[in-house]
């Protein structure tokens, strides 16, 4: 539905939760990519980052809905911080063996191509349809996508080479994620294509989701 972003909607505490987690996405490829890895003391700090931005996402999204302080600025920047920190975590943990040869914190390259797509083309839509003031947030399928692969890509930090059990289960944690994102894609694409196919008389009428 079209809205109109408040000044003072940049200086609420969830919205400010969200840019600390915005900026958790250099600091965390930053120290992956930089620290030694012989000792694997770069896994573990940026797990402590990762863990600490994921914290910022269950805390905003709490402060929002508990004290009313939901707006439409937050309902673009949480997403956006979701995806940019998921898709930069699965390429940092995929390429990891590569740059640091570490025995753990391994990953399938398939969770970030998959996940990558997915939210390049509804971040590409998501930005076309903001500048029509028509703003686009999560549905059920995109927040609990959203919840298991951050739950897959904590237990990723610490998978092996070695098909062991610890690395089978996360990845079929990333798996069941990314199959409910691709859900919350697919009902995205659908209200787009309803929705725009001469349906509403107004943009303002829209209420996409996803």
């Amino acid at each position: 539905m079209s809205k109109v972003i408040k000044k003072e909607d940049f200086y609420n505490p969830p919205n400010i939760l969200t840019y600390l987690r915005l900026l958790c996405v250099p600091a965390f490829i930053a120290v992956f990519f930089a620290i030694d890895g012989a000792k694997n003391l770069n896994v573990y700090i940026a797990f402590g980052i990762f863990l600490f931005a994921s914290v910022t996402d269950v805390l905003d999204g709490f402060i929002a809905r508990r004290f009313n302080f939901i707006t439409d600025l937050g309902k673009m920047l949480d997403p956006l911080a979701d995806k940019l920190l998921q898709v930069s975590v699965a390429i940092c943990l995929c390429v990891n063996d590569f740059i640091h040869h570490s025995q753990i914190g391994m990953l399938f390259i398939f969770f970030p191509i998959a996940l990558g797509l997915k939210d390049g083309f509804m971040l590409f839509w998501g930005i076309i349809l903001a500048k029509k003031k028509i703003i686009v947030h999560s549905n059920f399928f995109g927040k609990a996508a959203a919840v298991i692969n951050t739950l897959g890509l904590l237990l990723s930090f610490f998978a092996k080479a070695t098909y062991d059990l610890y690395r089978i289960l996360a990845t079929v944690v990333l798996a069941l994620g990314t199959i409910a994102a691709y859900i919350a894609l697919i009902d995205y694409s659908r209200k787009l294509y309803v929705q725009l196919d001469h349906t509403v008389k107004d943009k303002s009428d829209m209420n996409l989701k996803f």
